[in-house]
């Protein structure tokens, strides 16, 4: 039921936060017709005066709490559009920062599961809503910068579902997650606030892109944004099959499996190399990166952002292969199915030749 709970709050909060971009009436100024007339002094010393500024007081109070996440909403849009571009990468930590540190906050696992994905579709959704991307405007003009920006939604908001999905249904995957729960809530927060700058960082090169936008570029970096777009959906494409790959054939075997005997994946993706999950979020994030390089110009903090961004995630890849690697030649080491699947897929991350 909290996996659920988690999913119907994220939902809820992302309708809020698309219907934040959108400037509401109250906002428009009222023409001078419609202008109430302004009281006199001595009707506002009047009980009647004293009265109507109390429920006016009140009112305004209502009214600014209720305005409150519209002109957060309108300084972010505003900051990722326009601003500084320290400003625009604080912007987009702080997206980050509204999806991972509540999600900390009821499971420290969170952080870096379903906050990960999760906070990834939130900042780009609040990308392609600050830079007016509407699904008309993808279908009847489709640019580079935004298909990697919807590319990017999509990305989060699958591997963040697919993980509370495993999470709901594998009860091995549930515990795990609890055995982090060892810090305080409020010792959480710093480290959240923190992995959400390093989001930022990796989704940056997104926000180059857009910011850039639809600019001629020469050959060679017109051809390598549209590489990287390519790269990044086929990325995509390639983390998600593998997921839902392995998904199954777990589950096929749940019941009489009791987890030490080694059942697989071994065909499709898993062919090519025997992590394709993590060779896909490689490619994602390569991608990603290439489709916003040509638009980091001269911006040294561009630079920077982006290439700590993406070495920071291909190292936390590498790092996760070789652990679950030799985890499996531990486990199943002896076992002739994994023994010979291992033998003829020699490449453990990438795919080899």
């Amino acid at each position: 039921m909290r996996a659920w709970g988690t999913a119907l709050l994220l939902l809820l909060g992302s309708a809020a936060y698309v219907s934040g971009f959108t400037t509401p009436a109250l906002l428009q100024p009222a023409a001078a017709s419609q202008r109430s007339k302004l009281p006199t002094v001595a009707e506002l010393n009047g009980p009647f005066g004293k009265n109507a500024l109390a429920v006016r007081g009140d009112v305004s109070s209502s009214l600014s709490m209720s305005l409150g996440p519209v002109c957060v909403a309108s300084a972010v849009s505003s900051a990722l559009t326009s601003g500084p571009y320290v400003k625009a990468l604080g912007a987009l930590a702080a997206v980050a920062a509204s999806v991972v540190v509540p999600l900390t906050l009821i499971r420290q696992a969170y952080s870096f599961s379903v906050g990960y994905g999760y906070s990834v579709a939130a900042m780009s959704l609040a990308l392609l809503c600050s830079f007016g991307v509407s699904s008309g405007s993808l279908l009847a003009a489709p640019t580079a910068p935004a298909i990697l920006a919807v590319t990017s939604l999509a990305y989060g908001v699958r591997l963040g579902s697919f993980l509370l999905w495993r999470e709901f249904t594998v009860p091995s995957k549930s515990e795990q997650l609890k055995e982090f729960d060892k810090s305080p809530r409020p010792a959480r927060v710093p480290f959240a606030s923190a992995v959400s700058l390093f989001y930022a960082f990796m989704a940056s090169p997104a926000l180059c892109a857009l910011r850039g936008g639809a600019e001629a570029l020469v050959p060679p970096m017109a051809f390598l944004r549209n590489a990287g777009v390519g790269l990044a959906l086929a990325g995509f494409v390639v983390e998600s099959v593998a997921d839902q790959h392995k998904l199954a054939v777990k589950a096929q075997y749940s019941d009489s499996d009791d987890g030490t005997q080694f059942v697989g994946p071994t065909g499709g993706l898993y062919r090519l190399c025997r992590h394709p999950n993590y060779l896909g979020e490689v490619m994602f994030w390569a991608g990603l990166y290439l489709g916003g390089l040509p638009s980091f110009g001269k911006n040294l903090l561009a630079w920077a952002a982006a290439t700590l961004g993406f070495y920071g995630i291909f190292g936390i890849m590498t790092g996760a292969t070789k652990r679950l690697d030799e985890k499996q030649a531990e486990k199943y080491d002896g076992q002739l199915a994994y023994k010979a699947w291992r033998g003829d897929v020699k490449g453990a991350l990438l795919p080899s030749l």
